[in-house]
């Protein structure tokens, strides 16, 4: 398979880069692989760094065997810590998944275990989306009051707009077959590195520039354009900034208890 070369220089991410692979694995197993500043500031340094890299053609993102990513970091914000997404830079999040859905590389999505919220986002950002039928998805948004303002463009892009919006309603996880079938999955295994591999091997047969030209060309026929980031952070900012939705995530990191259980 090549040399590896690994990058220690990451606190809430794992970097490891395989002959014309990178692989970034989310790494924060005991916050549920939630995203917090840190990790959206690590995840868009590593995009711009192999932005550079003319040898890799292929990025893996993946989460841990029973997590993938559980979305915005509630703790941080319940807590109030510095840490917290919305705290520091309201559209950092944002900007990780325009830069996932832009770079010129194959991004793959390699999904195990649960996806929530957020970690939907970097899924629909992603170019393909490999999944173990043991993966759940689901947006729990609307359960707080929130809307996954961020996660919307580039799920519509995904799964048309009536989907993304029927994905929001129902704030319940479905299965990887579920996902599949409305289009956020692109296939289905029991056998998840095998076919990993065969993914690899057959991508890394295009020219790095016929990748930029076909993620370029898509990114032109799409709706998400230079405001869509403003209506989205926009949104999100002010929902989060509700005192309702402030005391939801405080009453469930604190007592385990959702609004309706009040």
């Amino acid at each position: 398979m090549g040399m590896i070369e690994v990058n220690n220089n990451y606190s809430t991410i794992l970097v490891r880069q395989q002959r014309e692979v990178l692989h970034i694995q989310l790494n924060r197993p005991e916050q549920h692989n939630s995203i917090n500043a840190l990790m959206a500031n690590e995840l868009l340094e590593v995009l711009k760094e192999v932005k550079q890299n003319t040898k890799v053609k292929i990025i893996v993102l993946s989460g841990n065997e029973n997590q993938f990513c559980t979305g915005m970091d509630f703790e941080a914000v319940a807590n109030q810590q510095k840490e917290a997404l919305m705290n520091q830079q309201p559209d950092q999040y944002y900007n990780v998944l325009k830069a996932i859905s832009e770079i010129d590389k194959v991004v793959i999505a390699k999904v195990e275990g649960k996806v929530n919220a957020g970690g939907i986002g970097l899924v629909a950002a992603s170019d393909i989306v490999l999944a173990n039928s043991q993966a759940t998805f689901g947006l729990s948004e609307a359960l707080f009051g929130l809307l996954p303002a961020c996660v919307m463009p580039f799920l519509m892009q995904r799964t048309g707009p009536q989907k993304a919006k029927w994905l929001t309603l129902i704030t319940l996880g479905i299965s990887a077959e579920r996902a599949y079938e409305i289009g956020l999955v692109d296939e289905v295994t029991d056998e998840i590195d095998n076919l990993l591999r065969k993914n690899i091997l057959r991508l890394s047969r295009l020219e790095t520039n016929t990748i930029q030209e076909i993620k370029s060309y898509t990114a032109k026929l799409w709706i998400i354009k230079e405001d869509t980031k403003t209506i989205a952070v926009n949104k999100l900012q002010r929902l989060m900034e509700s005192e309702t939705v402030q005391k939801n995530i405080k009453n469930f990191i604190e007592k385990g208890e959702y609004p309706w259980e009040r």
